[in-house]
């Protein structure tokens, strides 16, 4: 039975979404309405 890699590249992005999601989580544990403060202006910033 072989087993297929993901290439380094989609590695790399797994491994910084799992990172990602893990910092979200622990903001929204802390003190969730400043996290969802922190997200509304980021993607505002980040939206034409």
């Amino acid at each position: 039975m072989t087993t297929m890699e993901a290439p380094p590249l989609e590695r790399k992005l797994v491994a910084i979404l799992a990172a990602d999601v893990e910092g979200y989580s622990r903001l929204m544990h802390r003190d969730e309405e400043a996290a969802l403060q922190h997200y509304r202006r980021t993607v505002q910033s980040s939206t034409p």
